[in-house]
């Protein structure tokens, strides 16, 4: 019985907090808790001990005595700056320690054998703990207590001394890193007493003040990956330490330029790669060679594409330089250089073009004028008929071409095809953010394999009106972020039926508002679908015909509620993935009043796997305050109990205005019924006229196109303004530059009283006008908006808008005439100052 007792006891604490700390599967978690000391108080038997951001200056001989078989110790990020004698005693079992981003001084922090009990450790993090290089000798503890080490992360001081520090007898020891370094000079007695075993070298933040000497790195005789990151030295010195090496698995510089770190403006200094820099990397046997943002400009002949052994290549990253490979030279170079990689797999060659925050923002990537002339182009182009191919190595599987500026052949004509010879293992193809005003034909010379394609950036106006695209023809994955889907489907054009065998579809960052109805009616196979960042205010209904949908993504859109529809449709789709369909809803601002309250309480207790398991969203109540759709569903009675009160007191006063209505003396209602409604009317009145006053910023929003610019200005604006005293939002004069266009515009209409449409014949052609009617009718049926008024001047029914039919009942139409001046505004003036409705 008692041993029942304790191991009930015992699966109890196994999941509590415990002191502030987390207690979990003999594991504790104390992060983030304010600990001036370590705890000690905690379960005996914890394997596992968390402590990172903290407030602990000083280890005590005796904090670990209770915790003696702890494996994984993380001390990371506290003010540690004391290491008494013993203080790690009982930790004979521990294999990971970290220490990183403390106060421990190298030279007067380590006493004495502090690290003798860690004979078991496998993995030793003390790096950024040194605050300033210092010029004098630092002297390092004694490390030769560790005879399992194989990772160890430590700063690099600019005059280290080692030769008492026990290297040459860690002979596990695979993995060196220094992350801050303040290192004088790169010469070759540097590492002269570190062992031998040392395969991979990191090189993190440091600071270099003198170049380096050869043989810097001679003392790691099986170095296998040397990584520089953001290393300030020139590349010419960074080059020249991979000497005398003859094969390697892995060269990685990523922000090897002095320039990050001299000047008020950190950016690298331009670097041209000559064959004398390259001299000693074109003789070593490289698996992987990748040099990142390191501000190279340009290179010479026979440097950056001549290699002794190209066929030992496997990965060639060349990213956020400015360096072209296909110009003059450099192209024969290049095919000469490709034919000899027969054993690349990935290759990434990426510049530095970024894309705007206006570009961001509207997906715009070409000018209109040239996409809205786009089939005549294309006819006048495709006339030069250019074609040019690419030779790629057999083997290559992952091609990444991203952020440049276009391809251009033959005085600047954009090449309408393009070959892909003997590429059969391509299953990867990047091209995001490659500006273009026509997209190419690529063709395969062979069988397309293509799974994952990214045109992230791309217009999609430029290929949305074709029949087929072989390039889509097996993708399984499609990348399709800022490629301006809005202006597509506003056009009518399908562009998802390019794409019959995508899994995986991303379609986030286009600025869309809507969806047709049969979007996905090609995308039977479609499972996973990211639509965040757009301005979704429901659901779209075309992916309901989704059937085989596993997850869903409407992160940072403007949703308000999910109708009962979907509600079903995403449990019937979480029942049959058995209980693994995900919905992801961060970032949107959801309704929580009488008409959702079904949504509520449908996301409080609905099983798919939501991208908060609190199930805590932000939602606005009915009297403008915020909550979360958690404490909405746990006070559901209390936010939401009023609600059915409500109808019954609507049918008690029914039946009583129907008693007194019967009851009441007759003569008294024919006596004093004006009085009566002349106060009800009165109060009434004012009541909804102080309401209005404080509620709308504006009276008025006034939208109108190019054409009737100078009748609104002279004409419309001059009466409403300065005769009728109504204050007006125009779109040109009171939405302020750099603000997103569609919120500010979204705003304004919010904060109007009436809305007044001028419907001219270039209306149609309006660059936000879709968007302005969807918003007012999403405000007039939200209660915000008073009156929506649409002025109709000389304009034919083909160039009615076809967004207006639907709401033709809610609309005040005015037909202006120019001979009829004066019946137009008395019809407005009516329309304004009429009593509301």
């Amino acid at each position: 019985m008692m041993a029942f007792t304790l191991f009930i006891t015992a699966s109890f604490f196994a999941y509590v907090s415990c002191h502030t700390c987390f207690i979990e599967d003999n594991r504790g978690d104390c992060s983030s808790r304010g600990l001036k000391t370590i705890p000690q108080n905690l379960p005996r038997n914890l394997t596992s001990l968390d402590l990172k951001r903290n407030l602990i200056e000083t280890i005590l001989h005796c904090d670990f005595q209770f915790y003696g078989r702890l494996i994984i110790l993380i001390l990371d990020k506290n003010m540690i700056s004391v290491l008494q004698s013993n203080a790690f005693k009982a930790l004979t079992l521990l294999k990971h320690l970290s220490m990183a981003d403390n106060m421990i001084d190298l030279n007067t922090s380590y006493v004495s054998e502090i690290f003798r009990p860690l004979k078991s450790l496998d993995r030793l993090y003390i790096s950024r703990n040194m605050q300033v290089g210092t010029g004098l000798p630092v002297y390092y503890p004694f490390f030769g207590y560790f005879r399992k080490l194989t990772i160890l992360e430590m700063d690099l001081a600019r005059k280290p001394v080692w030769n008492k520090c026990g290297f040459l007898k860690l002979q596990q020891l695979r993995t060196l890193s220094f992350d801050f370094c303040y290192l004088d000079k790169m010469t070759n007695r540097t590492f002269a007493f570190m062992p031998p075993s040392i395969e991979n070298v990191y090189f993190v933040g440091c600071k270099i003040r003198q170049l380096a000497e050869l043989n810097f790195l001679e003392p790691f005789q099986s170095l296998k990956i040397l990584r520089l990151f953001q290393v300030c030295m020139d590349i010419e010195s960074a080059l020249m330490i991979v000497y005398p090496f003859t094969k390697m698995q892995e060269l990685n510089f990523t922000k090897v330029n002095p320039g990050y770190c001299d000047g008020l403006v950190r950016a690298p200094y331009a670097v041209i790669i000559t064959a004398d820099m390259t001299k000693y990397l074109r003789n070593i046997c490289l698996r992987k060679l990748i040099l990142i943002r390191n501000g190279i400009v340009d290179f010479k002949p026979n440097s950056l594409l001549s290699y002794t052994y190209p066929e030992c290549f496997v990965t060639i990253v060349f990213s956020g330089d400015r360096f072209s490979i296909t110009n003059g030279f450099k192209a024969v170079e290049l095919t000469k250089f490709a034919l000899q990689l027969s054993s690349l797999v990935t290759f990434n060659y990426s510049g530095i073009l970024g894309i705007s925050t206006d570009e961001m923002n509207s997906g715009l990537t070409v000018d209109t004028e040239y996409a809205e002339n786009l089939d005549n182009v294309n006819a006048n182009n495709w006339k030069l008929d250019v074609q040019i191919t690419y030779p790629f190595p057999r083997s290559l599987v992952v091609l990444v071409l991203s952020k440049f500026a276009g391809v251009e052949h033959i005085q600047g004509t954009t090449p309408h095809t393009i070959y892909f010879s003997s590429i059969h293992h391509l299953r990867v193809l990047d091209l995001s953010y490659f500006k273009m005003k026509y997209f190419p034909n690529i063709v395969f010379n062979g069988t397309n394999y293509l799974k994952y394609v990214d045109l992230s950036g791309i217009d999609s106006t430029l290929y949305s009106g074709r029949n087929n695209i072989p390039l889509f023809k097996e993708s399984k994955t499609l990348i399709l972020k800022h490629a301006r889907l809005d202006l597509t489907f506003r056009r009518g054009k399908k562009i998802f039926s390019l794409f019959p065998t995508v899994k995986r579809l991303d379609i986030s960052y286009n600025h869309l508002w809507f969806l047709p109805i049969d979007a996905f009616n090609s995308n039977k196979h479609l499972r996973h679908l990211d639509m965040g960042f757009n301005l979704f205010s429901e659901v779209p209904i075309a992916v309901h015909t989704l059937t085989n949908l596993e997850v869903l993504n409407l992160e940072r859109n403007n949703l308000q509620t999910i109708n009962e529809t979907f509600q079903q449709f995403f449990d019937l789709r979480n029942d049959r993935t058995e209980a693994s369909f995900q919905l992801k809803l961060s970032g949107n601002v959801f309704r929580c009043n009488c008409e959702t309250s079904d949504f509520v309480l449908w996301i409080s207790k609905t099983r798919i796997k939501l991208d908060k398991p609190a199930r805590n969203y932000t939602c606005q109540l009915g009297n403008g305050t915020y909550t979360t759709t958690q404490k909405a569903a746990e006070n559901f009675h209390e936010f939401y109990g009023n609600c059915e009160n409500e109808v019954w007191l609507r049918v008690g006063i029914c039946l009583l205005v129907i008693f007194i209505t019967f009851t009441t003396p007759i003569a008294v209602i024919v006596n004093f019924r004006w009085r009566i409604a002349y106060w009800v009317y009165r109060v009434f009145k004012r009541v909804v006229e102080n309401d209005l006053r404080s509620k709308f910023k504006y009276d008025i929003y006034l939208s109108y196109s190019d054409d009737c610019f100078d009748w609104v200005k002279e004409m419309l604006i001059s009466k409403i303004e300065n005769t009728w005293k109504m204050k007006i939002c125009i779109e040109d004069r009171d939405i302020l530059a750099g603000i997103i266009r569609s919120d500010a515009i979204s705003q304004s209409i919010h904060e109007s009283k009436n809305i007044i449409f001028v419907i001219s014949k270039s209306f149609t052609k309006k660059t936000w006008g879709n968007f302005e009617i969807q918003r007012a009718k999403y405000e007039k049926y939200t209660g915000h908006l008073q009156r929506i008024i649409v002025i109709t001047r000389n304009v034919q029914v083909e160039n009615f808008p076809i967004e207006l039919d639907c709401i033709l009942d809610d609309v005040f139409l005015v037909n202006w005439s120019d001979q009829e001046i004066e019946n137009g505004w008395d019809k407005l003036r009516m329309a304004l100052f009429s009593d509301y409705s």
